[in-house]
């Protein structure tokens, strides 16, 4: 059971090396200064109360300071998860990536290593721009998605685990003071975040490989207008090879028969055909005009 995780800050990225600069800018505008060589925990806990505050660029000096010094300390992972969290809550994709990576690389016995896993998965699916550009994080967001739900299965049904939820919060009410119940219960909702996000990360797979269809069925169409048939078969076989969960599964049969009959494959296109009608009886009239060609052409010759 993974614990509770500790507050995620929020700050905006500064480059390390204006750390010392920008720092002193800062001390003039603050209502509390920071420790100038106080211990790794102080200076933490005054960037987090920056954070709270909402002031990420000024926070963000501390954290990126304290990357450094907190290296091969128990506050590690905690400096390395809050300056991660912090670059993504800024929109700075790339910079959360290295750092949720370095984390894991670094401490992969954190506690924080199961959010951290899940983020950088975000934060690749942050960067996965529209299907007509380059895949290469949305690809990417797809392998830490599912490398997450591989480490991190699903324990408990959630309509179980809403039960015991339930039940807890019951028996607290009984006896408020049991220290057992509490412990249940905290543990049993932090299971239920978890699941949470289980099943985002299912759900984000599910769009990001459509995104990867429609992608790859664009390129297909782009061939057809170019006429080069033979290419675009090959895109519409990969659709039917890699993605046959998506909506474009259908589209690429239907675009596979069309190239092969625009190619004189007439045997290949008949067996195309009865293909797509064994996986799509119920939508047989949409290849009609298809069927038409391929029946004429073995009528007549």
């Amino acid at each position: 059971m993974v614990p509770v995780l500790r507050l995620m800050v929020n700050p905006r990225s500064v480059v390390a090396g204006i750390c010392v600069a920008s720092s002193l800018s800062f001390s003039a505008c603050s209502s509390s200064k920071p420790p100038s060589e106080g211990d790794i925990a102080s200076r933490y806990s005054y960037a987090r109360q920056l954070v709270e505050k909402e002031k990420y660029d000024r926070a963000i000096i501390e954290l990126e300071s304290l990357m450094f010094a907190s290296r091969a300390t128990t506050m590690e992972d905690d400096v390395l998860f809050s300056l991660a969290d912090s670059y993504y809550q800024s929109e700075q994709y790339l910079l959360a990536i290295e750092i949720y990576k370095r984390l894991l690389e670094q401490t992969p016995g954190s506690l924080y290593a199961p959010e951290a896993q899940f983020m950088l998965a975000k934060s690749h699916m942050e960067l996965s721009p529209d299907y007509a550009r380059d895949q290469e994080h949305t690809r990417k967001a797809i392998r830490e998605f599912q490398l997450y739900l591989d480490l991190y299965p699903q324990r408990q049904e959630a309509s179980d685990l809403a039960d015991d939820i339930e039940v807890l919060k019951g028996l607290i009410q009984l006896n408020p003071d049991n220290a057992a119940y509490r412990s249940k219960l905290a543990l049993a909702l932090s299971e239920s975040e978890r699941l949470g996000r289980i099943q985002e990360s299912q759900k984000n797979i599910a769009l990001l490989r459509e995104k990867l269809a429609e992608n790859t069925f664009a390129i297909a169409e782009r061939y057809v207008k170019l006429d080069q048939y033979r290419a675009a078969e090959v895109f519409y076989e990969d659709i039917l090879r890699f993605y046959p969960d998506t909506p474009y599964f259908e589209k690429a049969w239907t675009g596979k028969i069309m190239a092969l009959i625009k190619r004189g494959k007439w045997f290949e296109a008949r067996a195309a055909l009865e293909a797509y009608d064994r996986q799509f009886p119920e939508n047989m009239e949409n290849v009609e005009d298809y069927r038409n060609k391929i029946m004429k052409h073995f009528t007549n010759s």
